[in-house]
């Protein structure tokens, strides 16, 4: 009996450890933008994805967002973070939200975060560059 309440605490701290599993690094990119414009484009580019915003914070330039229940899932929450990285530039970062703490793994988010970026990307593309334009 002993044995087994030992085995039991240990499979608890097992999964413990596991479940502080670090950000891949698919979850974080770079964008040559400033902050404010990677922020509208992530806007655009979960509502292109059909993902449900659950909240936006303009401050922060933090997106909570529902990936899409299915057939085979209830789905989960991600969240989005803009933050300057330098000169014209913003590094973004995802996470999966789960109650009761961090994701044990992140599963399916890989291609929902690629398709959010790529859309960040594509929106990005159609944004006029900030620099002025020197004459010829």
């Amino acid at each position: 009996m002993y044995s087994l309440r030992l085995l039991t605490l240990a499979l608890i701290f097992t999964f413990g450890v596991v479940a502080d599993e670090p950000a891949p690094d698919w979850s974080k990119k770079t964008f040559a933008a400033l902050p404010d414009q990677v922020f509208v484009a992530a806007l655009k580019s979960i509502a292109a994805q059909h993902h449900e915003v659950k909240s936006q914070d303009e401050a922060s330039k933090v997106i909570s967002f529902h990936v899409g229940t299915t057939a085979w899932s209830w789905g989960y929450n991600m969240v989005m973070k803009v933050v300057p990285a330098g000169v014209n530039s913003s590094d973004v970062s995802t996470e999966i939200a789960r109650s009761g703490g961090k994701a044990v793994s992140w599963g399916s988010g890989k291609k929902e975060v690629l398709k959010v970026f790529a859309g960040i990307e594509k929106e990005l593309a159609k944004t006029p560059s900030a620099e002025p334009k020197k004459p010829a």
